[in-house]
């Protein structure tokens, strides 16, 4: 396997990357190395931001939580310098991190700076980025919509999932700044989410690969993420 201790995987809402995160995290272990992982809303995260059931204050104390968040990350990485453990960590890097600033209003070279001060924060693990696109924004934000409705309907909690959403993100300065709301505002802002991403992954250093459109082809998406983490 590829020489590292962290493995990140980031990508759109919906777009696999709980899944892989514990299929990639049974396969290292499987190669003989001890793994950990850590889902997006995984209660014992090293990096603790609260949780999905206050995600409305979650996204509002995103800002004043910069230098907590990076102190975790320092800690985190210390931690892990000294251990034989590779850590798979889904969403935290990006999605559940930075996203959350931006959505709060933090201005994009502000949320670039943040993510630049993670990257040196953990250089010293030897990350690797796995990193999810999709082209069609909107059509697969449809698809996601449903998918996550049905999974909220069956873990039995109420109103619908998008509902939780929306009620998390309409009240945030982005979309009041835009005087957008509901899908149309979820829409644009996964379509400008998008284009932040993308100057993000540019300016990672450590090795990192990008899967266009994983959902379209799952066997490929793997074969393509067990070549790239060097897993037999």
């Amino acid at each position: 396997m590829i020489e590292t201790k962290l493995v990140l995987i980031e990508g759109p809402p919906g777009s696999g990357k709980t899944t892989t995160a514990q299929k990639l995290a049974a396969e290292i272990s499987n190669s003989g190395k001890a793994c950990q992982c850590f889902l997006e809303w995984s209660m014992d995260n090293p990096i603790a931001i609260g949780d999905d059931f206050h995600l409305d204050q979650v996204i509002a104390s995103s800002v004043a939580r910069e230098a907590d968040v990076l102190q975790q990350w320092r800690q985190f990485a210390q931690a892990r310098q000294t251990e034989s453990l590779v850590t798979v960590m889904e969403s935290r890097f990006w999605q559940t991190g930075v996203m959350l600033m931006y959505v709060a209003g933090h201005p994009i070279e502000s949320v670039l700076e943040d993510n630049q001060r993670v990257i040196e924060v953990i250089q010293r693990l030897n990350p690797v980025l796995i990193y999810f696109t999709i082209d069609d924004q909107r059509a697969f934000a449809a698809r996601m919509i449903q998918m996550k409705d049905e999974e909220w309907q069956r873990a039995g909690h109420k109103g619908s999932w998008i509902q939780h959403i929306f009620e998390a993100f309409d009240s945030q300065k982005w979309f009041t700044d835009r005087g957008l709301t509901g899908l149309t505002g979820m829409f644009a802002f996964l379509e400008e989410w998008a284009l932040v991403t993308e100057e993000l992954y540019d300016r990672v250093t450590f090795p990192k690969i990008k899967i266009r459109n994983p959902h379209k082809d799952w066997t490929l998406a793997m074969q393509q993420m067990r070549g790239f983490l060097d897993l037999a």
